[in-house]
């Protein structure tokens, strides 16, 4: 899990980048973001928090293998360094459209 702390004018933004690109389940606070990096894509579960804090909580990488389902073999990121960046190319999505 990784939680960033985000800018007070920019969190609209960032805010509406993940409730609009994320899919949310009835009931859930977080949201599936699909990110496609170097090939592989990812889905990356983030829930926003109070106090302008958004927390990354696990991420899946979907690699192509014709053992699995629909063709794609999923498997856990377990790396913090990994799970940070996904974490940030959301954030900076966010903030570039405000303009930063």
């Amino acid at each position: 899990m990784v939680i960033r702390q985000v800018k007070a004018n920019y969190w609209k933004h960032v805010y509406s980048q993940i409730t609009t690109y994320g899919r949310g389940a009835p009931l859930s606070l977080q949201f599936d973001i699909d990110l496609n990096c170097n090939g592989v894509n990812y889905i990356l579960k983030v829930q926003p928090e109070r106090n302008q804090r958004v927390v990354a909580l696990q991420a899946l990488g979907g690699y192509l293998n014709d053992n699995g389902a629909g063709g794609k073999e999923y498997q856990l990121i377990e790396d913090n360094a990994v799970l940070s960046a996904l974490l940030e190319m959301i954030l900076y999505q966010g903030a570039k459209k405000h303009g930063a």
